[in-house]
């Protein structure tokens, strides 16, 4: 099951839970119910499906008088629930890499970025006996990847992929040797023409891709 980010508008009671305990060093169930004005049971059914999710963690705070508090922080994995600006580091790291050694030395490094997803999709695709396998290999990979990633069958040789969603967006669009490159690894991967046919960078709802079996595409 997917995670979904938080939202910036009108944000739930699970999301309110998740920002507090994100701007804190741990709270109990009592200091969340007091901060968010409902009841403690209210805060520990969220509580319990958040730990169900390994979205937070749990441990005992012990306290002069009474019995432990049960203190609940945010595990590493919640993380990804909160708005990350990787993508534009990454563009900036770029840019100055492409002002001190040239716009060579940042094909270089985007070409080994995406040589390295290659390697972990060569073996499992070079034993699919099929271009149909290879293609629901490939998107299956990417889906787990973050892609979003859907296919079908066209007819029986041509297929078409789609990516809904690119985790380094904003690098791709100004660098357009990324999707370059990543497009040449899945005519690589999948021995077959692979066409683009949509882009995200440019503005489309996905990056679609055309693919269709080498015998197929000489034969047009």
């Amino acid at each position: 099951m997917r995670q979904t980010t938080i939202a910036p508008d009108r944000p739930s009671t699970r999301d309110q839970l998740l920002t507090l305990l994100k701007k804190s060093e741990g709270l109990t169930a009592d200091q969340l119910a007091r901060r968010l004005g409902i009841t403690s049971m209210a805060v520990r059914k969220h509580l319990i499906a958040l730990e169900r999710d390994g979205l937070i963690t749990t441990s005992l705070q012990r306290r002069r008088i009474g019995r432990p508090a049960r203190l609940y922080r945010l595990s590493e994995r919640a993380d990804a629930l909160f708005p990350q600006q990787y993508d534009t580091m990454l563009s900036d790291v770029l840019h100055d890499l492409e002002t001190l050694d040239g716009p060579a030395k940042v094909e270089l490094v985007l070409h080994r970025r995406v040589q390295r997803l290659g390697e972990q999709l060569a073996e499992r695709l070079e034993r699919a006996p099929t271009l149909r396998d290879r293609v629901r290999y490939l998107a299956e990979t990417l889906d787990a990847l973050g892609y979003y990633t859907s296919w079908e069958q066209l007819d029986s040789e041509t297929f078409r992929l789609c990516q809904y969603h690119c985790p380094i967006r904003r690098v791709a669009a100004e660098f357009p040797a990324t999707c370059e490159a990543e497009a040449e690894l899945y005519r690589v991967l999948l021995r077959a023409q692979v066409e683009r046919r949509c882009h995200l960078a440019t503005g489309d709802a996905c990056c679609s891709y055309l693919i269709r079996a080498p015998e197929i595409a000489a034969a047009e």
